[in-house]
């Protein structure tokens, strides 16, 4: 296989580093190469978006890509103090949007390329009866408003509302450490979230997840997701006569998404 160079702009989600990690897997079985991943940092090595912050986002990244399915497809550097996808402030709309690009210009530095890969197979596990939730009224800042449709209380009486059907119910925060965040979701039977955070280790893992969310974005993030639309009718979701219906909803739309992505991808086959 011959070799192809990537750069991408790092940020502190996981979901940004998983983003790019996908995309390169996915590229290397397409196209048959190697990618080598440079990931540019604005900071140094040690930097930790918050004092109190368990880890760094490096240490995240180093924990998570040999989780992954032929991990030997995509070799990972870190360039720290970079300027590359440096803008000053009143460019900060494009700070936003350019993230990457590929050495053959294969992919528009704006786009959405193709991001659909999974774990390695030696991760699956029989899932537990315990359903993973995080919400964003932990974070350090606060997400889009889009991704505020649901109030505190609004999380707050869906929490009740499976502890009271007898889920056992792990919520996660940005801060919990990734080897915890990973193997709580790695041994969940379903995920109930925001459209964030620990997303992409729910979507490799191809788990039953549902999300409040109208966006397009949400779709190509986490396409093992059921996405409701609406606030009030996200929490009806809950409610004792919906549940078994929500559940079904969540099984089928992540089991049609692995479907598809081991009709594209053959070497799938054998996981799903």
């Amino acid at each position: 296989m011959s070799d192809e160079k990537v750069t991408w702009r790092g940020t502190h989600g996981v979901g940004d580093f998983m983003q790019a990690l996908n995309c390169c897997y996915r590229y290397s079985y397409d196209e048959d190469k190697i990618i080598n991943l440079e990931m540019h940092w604005e900071h140094d090595e040690d930097f930790l978006y918050h004092p109190d912050d368990p880890e760094t986002i490096i240490d995240r990244m180093n924990f998570i890509h040999p989780k992954y399915f032929e991990s030997e497809r995509v070799e990972v550097t870190h360039v720290f103090n970079s300027e590359l996808y440096y803008y000053p402030p009143e460019q900060s709309e494009l700070k936003r949007k350019k993230r990457f690009e590929w050495e053959s210009g294969r992919y528009d530095p704006y786009g959405a390329p193709p991001n659909d890969w999974l774990f390695s197979e030696e991760e699956f596990v029989t899932p537990e009866r315990k359903i993973v939730m995080w919400t964003p009224h932990y974070n350090r800042e606060p997400p889009r408003p889009w991704k505020r449709q649901l109030t505190e209380d609004d999380w707050y009486d869906i929490i009740q509302l499976l502890r009271w059907e007898g889920w056992i119910l792990e919520e996660l925060t940005y801060r919990t450490p990734i080897e915890k965040a990973y193997n709580e979701i790695k041994t969940a039977r379903y995920v109930v979230s925001y459209d964030g955070m620990w997303h992409y280790i729910s979507k490799n893992f191809g788990k039953p997840h549902i999300i409040p969310s109208k966006e397009g974005v949400t779709t190509y993030n986490t396409p093992n997701a059921v996405k409701v639309h609406f606030g009030d009718d996200f929490k009806k979701c809950f409610d004792e006569e919906n549940m078994a219906e929500t559940l079904t909803r969540m099984r089928n739309t992540s089991q049609e998404w692995k479907n598809n992505v081991a009709g594209n991808i053959k070497s799938f086959e054998k996981k799903i």
